[in-house]
């Protein structure tokens, strides 16, 4: 296999730590293996080499390269390859059967820790009679400040007092009684969650200097990936393991930290490495395999203004595809059914494409017009837009007011399911269960939905009582519509009546779901309006709709446009990606609001998006005309994001000039005029000062 002179530099570092800054698509995974299959041949034993992992896929992936290589190299030799939480579980087992730590059963289903969230934070609230109910969104939030806890060393205060840069916000101090009402309830069941692997065996040994003593030592040879997402537990678990004995290799790239809210922060690779092991090389593999000159220099130009990272650029390697950058307004009802066409009718894949989101909602206009257009797409991490619980109540409210609310939805959802959801949208004070029960009720019942709520509310207590007829009273009015009714008005009506934007501000655990629920029923709203229909036959294409939803649900179809957030396509790249909903205050999230440290998680987070595409990168926003001067007149460094529209990622990432400059370079031509910017300059003498001699490495595996 043939390597760059970088990449060759990592494979025979000598002796000692090393640092490693590898650059998005630069074959690190190959790089790695080809360290391992040299140390080797130098007679390293490879039972005193360990190689750790982010996740199982990941390593999965890198035992089987590294057995090719071994083999294809004539050598008899098994590498340990494991994954942090691996490394922490075989630790934890030992420090079990020394009775140092509890036994404790380990429980993986996430519904395990879901029920124990949900326990604690009603053990939190006081004990005052308007107990609020505990929503699923609630257990999510506070299971993130649970998961930044365990990634952490300190006392739960300490880390709560700092939570709000790991979060983007404060959670509230509920969930900081919370957390020991969990921790109360682990040690009562005797249970391990997946967080605690890393977590227990480290404050044990962080506790006992005799015992951490004990672990050290045992290897020569420490390498690890994708360090740019190491947290506080993990690097004390590595120390621990090291000692003074291990060289450690640490291979990753600040410009693509992004998973902050796990306790990760760039200045783990950009300081505390050389700070924790002194004495490192420092080594940068810059050439990505994956992309061409113009997104390279679209993924420059996003992450300069940070702070927080280590200077390098990302270099396209000559033969890489020429990949192509389009800029589109999200004015166009088709656009997307544009894009998409436009691929197949060159020969590509449905399966190529994919659409990456800073927030679900965001896909939303997307998800729709595929949906419309039949095109099959597959929703990861999220359930689609008909599914989600927001929608729910308002496809109930139209049903109610069309007069149809007993009619099932095509997927099966009756009466009962809907009329949960309305009652749980704003919550009328009710917990799930009590409002399920009183929508069987209904559901089962002869009587008027109002007429049976009402019934209801004489029989819980008095404040609840009374936020239920009031939910009657909303039911009262918006029955004043029928069918024919413009499906806009009605729905204008519903959100007035309700409340409902105040609800979910004051409902949502957090300002980012508050945002991302907002902007689900902003998009239902945008599509009804632009549709001019009327109730009845609004519902009607609502359900055909949610027909094909829910039979690509049941069989997903192999050749489909993937839809998933930003933050799980790190690691994977696709020939065609589009980025939607770059809007400021959406992506960046919180926009002029946001500080210095979460802005500049939020470049990182657009940069793994741009940095996901080989072909062609289609970045969408909205219209925004005072942008489009900015761009045209060359003074897109000095776009004001106060006031605007569109994300300022998209003025930042300087597309025109990325474009032209790239498309100068693949012709074997020097960029020159207006598209001479820093970046590019820079990008210039980068090029000169390491050329990568138009090697390739075979792409690595897709894990799709």
């Amino acid at each position: 296999m043939a390597f760059t002179a970088a990449q060759r530099q990592v494979i025979d570092h000598e002796t000692g730590h090393a640092r490693v800054s590898a650059a998005a698509g630069s074959g690190k995974t190959a790089t790695l293996v080809a360290r391992v299959v040299a140390l080797l041949r130098r007679g390293a034993d490879p039972a005193r080499i360990r190689v750790l992992m982010f996740n199982r896929s990941a390593r999965e992936d890198f035992e089987q390269r590294l057995a090719a290589a071994i083999r294809e190299a004539g050598l008899a030799a098994e590498v340990p390859v494991q994954t942090f939480h691996g490394a922490g579980y075989r630790l934890l087992q030992r420090l079990e059967a020394e009775g140092v730590v509890p036994r404790r059963r380990l429980e993986t289903a996430d519904w395990v820790g879901h029920r124990l969230a949900r326990s604690a934070l009603e053990a939190a609230v006081d004990g005052s009679e308007e107990r609020p109910a505990v929503e699923d969104d609630e257990v999510a939030t506070f299971r993130a400040f649970v998961d930044v806890v365990k990634a952490d060393t300190r006392d739960p205060e300490q880390v709560y007092e700092e939570a709000a840069e790991l979060l983007g916000e404060r959670p509230p101090r509920r969930h900081l009684y919370a957390y020991h009402h969990f921790e109360a309830l682990r040690d009562e069941q005797g249970v391990r969650l997946f967080g605690d692997l890393v977590h227990e065996p480290v404050q044990a040994l962080l506790a006992d200097s005799a015992l951490a003593r004990r672990f050290r030592n045992h290897f020569d040879h420490l390498i690890l990936d994708e360090y740019q997402d190491i947290n506080e537990a993990q690097q004390q678990l590595i120390r621990c393991i090291a000692g003074n004995r291990a060289a450690v290799m640490a291979v990753g790239d600040p410009d693509q930290c992004v998973y902050q809210w796990r306790g990760a922060r760039p200045a783990y690779i950009v300081r505390r490495f050389d700070a924790d092991f002194p004495g490192a090389a420092s080594y940068t593999l810059p050439h990505t395999f994956r992309f061409g000159h113009a997104v390279a220099l679209l993924g420059n130009h996003s992450v300069v203004r940070n702070r927080q990272r280590d200077g390098k650029l990302c270099l396209a390697v000559p033969d890489n595809p020429a990949t192509a950058v389009h800029r589109y307004a999200d004015h166009d009802p088709e656009l997307y059914r544009r894009i998409i066409t436009a691929h197949q009718e060159a020969g590509g894949r449905l399966a190529d494409v994919a659409a990456l989101v800073r927030l679900y909602s965001l896909a939303a206009p997307l998800e729709l017009e595929l949906l419309e257009a039949g095109v099959p797409l597959r929703l990861e991490g999220r359930a689609g837009l008909f599914q989600r619980r927001e929608i729910r109540a308002l496809l109930g409210y139209l049903r109610h007011a069309a007069g149809c609310l007993a009619e099932p939805l095509p997927d099966g959802t009756g009466m009962a399911g809907l009329l949960t959801e309305m009652l749980m949208l704003p919550v009328a004070g009710l917990r799930r269960q009590e409002a399920q029960d009183i929508a069987r009720r209904c559901a089962e019942s002869r009587l008027a939905v109002g007429r049976c709520l009402a019934e209801a509310a004489g029989d819980l207590p008095a404040w609840k009582g009374k936020r239920l007829r009031g939910r009657v009273a909303a039911l009262e009015a918006i029955s004043r519509f029928g069918g024919d009714d413009l499906v806009a008005h009605v729905l204008d009506e519903i959100v007035g009546e309700l409340a409902l934007y105040e609800a979910l501000e004051s409902g949502s655990t957090s300002a980012e779901t508050a945002a991302d629920r907002i902007m689900t029923v902003d998009a239902l709203r945008r599509f009804a309006t632009g549709g001019g229909w009327g109730v009845a036959e609004f519902l009607e294409r609502c359900d055909a709709l949610i027909a094909r939803s829910a039979q690509w649900q049941e069989a997903p179809p192999e050749d489909a446009v993937r839809v998933t957030s930003i933050h799980r396509a790190k690691g994977l790249e696709w020939p065609v990606v589009i980025i939607p909903g770059l809007a400021e205050g959406a992506f960046p999230y919180g926009g002029a609001e946001a500080g210095a440290a979460a802005l500049e998680a939020e470049r990182r987070l657009f940069y793994v998006a741009v940095t996901r595409a080989q072909e062609r990168l289609y970045l969408i926003h909205p219209q925004d005309p005072r942008l489009e001067r900015a761009l045209s007149s060359g003074r897109a460094e000095r776009f004001d994001p106060r006031g605007a529209t569109a994300s300022r990622f998209v003025a930042e990432a300087q597309p025109a000039c990325s474009a032209a400059a790239g498309a100068a370079l693949h012709r074997g031509e020097r960029p020159g005029g207006r598209v001479q910017t820093r970046v590019v300059r820079e990008y210039l003498a980068a090029l000169e000062a390491a050329p990568a001699s138009g090697l390739r490495t075979p792409p690595a595996a897709r894990r799709r």
